[in-house]
C-alpha cells in the first residue's frame, strides 16, 4: 500500500484542475466532487445552533420550522445543489425540505444563504431536533 502526504495539491496545467480516476477509465474533477458546505443544526434551541459545520457563518430562526443558513464563503451562483435529512423530536412522521427557487423573495436560495422548511405530518410548520445538509456547487 502506497501513501502520499502533502500539504497542498495543485493541478499541473491549471491550479484547480485535479482529476481522479473513478473505475477503470473514467475521470472526475476533484473540486467538483467535494461538498462546499455542510452542517447539522438543532432548531429546537434558541438561534438554531449548529452541532457541527463547514462553511456556515450563521444560522437564524426565521419562523417555526424555518432556519436561514448563511455561508462563510459565497457560491458563484444560486444554482447549487442541496441535500438534507431531518429527524423530529419524537421520531414520528414529519417532512423535511430545503427551499429551492421560490417566488417569495425571503425564501429564495442566494449565493450567500438558503432556508429550510420542516412540516409535521399534520401539515404544521415545526422545529426539529436535528437536520443536516450538504451543498455542492461552485464557490465564488
Amino acid at each position: 500500500m502506497s501513501e502520499i502526504k502533502v500539504d497542498t495539491l495543485t493541478g499541473k496545467t491549471t491550479a484547480n484542475d485535479i482529476t481522479v480516476t473513478v473505475g477503470a477509465s473514467v475521470t472526475q474533477s476533484l473540486e467538483q466532487g467535494l461538498a462546499k458546505s455542510w452542517a447539522s443544526i438543532d432548531q429546537t434551541s434558541t438561534d438554531h445552533p449548529v452541532y457541527d459545520s463547514f462553511n456556515v457563518s450563521a444560522t437564524a430562526d426565521v419562523t417555526a420550522g424555518t432556519t436561514k443558513v448563511s455561508f462563510t464563503n459565497a457560491f458563484s451562483n444560486a444554482n447549487y445543489s442541496l441535500a438534507g435529512v431531518g429527524q423530529t423530536r419524537d421520531h414520528s412522521g414529519a417532512n423535511f425540505g430545503l427551499w429551492g427557487k421560490s417566488t417569495v423573495s425571503s425564501r429564495q436560495m442566494t449565493t450567500a444563504d438558503f432556508h429550510t422548511r420542516n412540516v409535521s405530518s399534520s401539515g404544521v410548520d415545526t422545529d426539529i431536533t436535528y437536520f443536516g445538509f450538504a451543498v455542492h456547487g461552485d464557490l465564488a
